[in-house]
């Protein structure tokens, strides 16, 4: 499989190595407003550096959008445009008005799409899933930190 991401920032570069690693993904393509990002992030991982947003578009066979906020909505309507499954950093768009915009575009596209939301990871979040899920008794109150007595803040 051949992968567009799009973004080769500090997130980008994080993708552009986790999509290397990834069994199936065959050839990665990076786009950036920023060419020479594009180059070195594609220099990094063993890419290939895409000359637009468009051309990687073109010769891929699914998106990562890892560019600014103000950048996903445009490239998520892009990717559903040419029919391409898509995966985006969160959030949809800068507003909730183009957020629901965004989201209906996806659905009537019909890709397959999924937005990115790291808190999935988080140790809070993760102890609460482990605990619904063992099926033990709890009391889930929230997923939030709390102050510790040293000061610190650790997930509930």
């Amino acid at each position: 499989m051949r992968v567009a991401l799009l973004g080769a920032g500090r997130i980008g570069r994080l993708h552009a190595r986790l999509l290397t690693a990834t069994p199936g993904v065959d050839e990665l393509v990076i786009a950036d407003n920023l060419a020479e990002a594009a180059a070195g992030a594609a220099a990094e991982v063993g890419g290939k550096a895409a000359p637009t947003i468009e051309a990687a578009l073109d010769e891929t066979d699914a998106v990562v959008i890892a560019a600014a906020t103000t950048a996903h909505a445009g490239l998520i309507r892009a990717a559903a445009g040419r029919g391409l499954p898509t995966f985006c950093e969160k959030p949809l768009a800068e507003d909730i008005a183009a957020t629901i915009d965004v989201a209906r575009h996806v659905e009537r596209s019909g890709i397959p799409f999924q937005l990115g939301f790291q808190r999935r990871f988080d140790a809070g979040y993760r102890e609460a899933h482990r605990m619904i899920a063992s099926g033990e008794p709890q009391r889930v109150i929230g997923l939030a930190c709390v102050p510790e007595t040293r000061g610190r803040k650790r997930p509930l």
